[in-house]
């Protein structure tokens, strides 16, 4: 049986896993009365025992449906730096510290631009770079070295067009755009109004991976509102070059992991609202694996909102969380 922690009326948002596989953190959400309310949760994970722990979990005012684990450590204290993003439009930058008590979270900076909620985060290749999404149809780009600081804003707002997931692709940003399909940003162009390129999906783009292939070709993975799954060529947009219907509900997850399987290649998976999980296989989206069923009609609804895969070479592991409010190991 796998491990899995219970968060007992949280709905899992969003994961971030620490590359060796040992932390987890987890974006959370609670609908009480007219609100949504939020907490970002600090989860333990020993492969050894096969088990998972709840550390802590800190309550916030408004959903938290973005949490990045930062690769850098912070350079005046030592200590690791959790971002998350919430539906108040605040990004914040948090410390974490270990002990015997457990980890601990200490807030530590708070910024407020966004006009709408903060619906995704991407921590960026230079280390103290870190993008940000949001429903107000712009994105940010942050500096984290010091102080938290935006350096960038890309996209205008006001179209109405809401962004739900961003990843960094070399020196540009990709963004799912709902009906717009996917947009990419070229993030040397600051304050850019209009994306330098885009794609339709033939449905509402909800998430997105960027991913490298064995032949250094790097493609973009995104899941869409009909539980579709389409792969690009990051270099052209025009045309996807692949595109299945690999699950019966939308595709709210996407997770690429960054280091390579036994087999040398590096793996991509996706997850849905039909409770669903498939272990793409992208050049050939047809021997895509099934890692997880669907609910059956009369099991309670199982809708998977976030992967993370984690582990170095030879030794993945991934994640999974969603609206069933578990946190659980789902391969390895």
């Amino acid at each position: 049986m796998q491990p899995s922690v219970q968060l007992k009326g949280w709905n899992v948002d969003a994961l971030s896993a620490s590359s060796d596989g040992s932390l987890l953190i987890a974006g959370l959400s609670n609908f009480i009365g007219r609100h949504w309310t939020g907490a970002v949760a600090v989860i333990s994970a020993d492969a050894a025992a096969n088990t998972l722990q709840l550390r802590e979990l800190k309550e916030l005012r408004a959903g938290v449906p973005a949490v990045a684990l930062l690769p850098e450590m912070d350079q005046f204290t030592g200590r690791r730096v959790v971002a998350s993003g919430d539906d108040s439009g605040s990004v914040d930058l948090w410390y974490l510290s270990g002990g015997s008590e457990g980890a601990l979270l200490e807030h530590s900076q708070a910024r407020v631009l966004h006009d709408a909620a903060v619906t995704a985060l991407a921590p960026g290749p230079a280390g103290n770079a870190l993008a940000s999404a949001s429903a107000d149809g712009t994105l940010r780009l942050w500096e984290t070295s010091s102080l938290l600081t935006c350096t960038a804003q890309l996209g205008s707002g006001g179209s109405g067009t809401a962004l739900s997931a961003v990843a960094w692709a070399g020196h540009a940003l990709v963004a799912a755009a709902g009906d717009a399909g996917i947009s990419l940003w070229d993030v040397r162009q600051s304050g850019a109004a209009a994306p330098a390129a885009a794609a339709a999906l033939g449905a509402w783009a909800l998430s997105l991976a960027a991913h490298t292939n064995d032949s250094g070709q790097q493609l973009l993975v995104a899941g869409d509102a009909l539980g579709q799954v389409s792969v690009f060529d990051a270099r052209s947009l025009a045309q996807p070059l692949q595109q299945r219907a690999l699950h019966g509900d939308a595709v709210h997850a996407v997770a690429a992991a960054t280091a390579p399987s036994v087999n040398g290649s590096k793996h991509v998976a996706t997850g849905s609202d039909d409770g669903s999980i498939q272990l793409l296989k992208v050049a050939d989206l047809a021997g895509s694996c099934q890692l997880a069923p669907a609910t059956k009609d009369g099991e309670a609804p199982c809708y998977v909102r976030a992967l993370a895969w984690s582990g170095s070479e030879g030794e993945q592991r991934l994640f999974r969380g969603g609206w069933d409010q578990t946190v659980s190991l789902a391969l390895h």
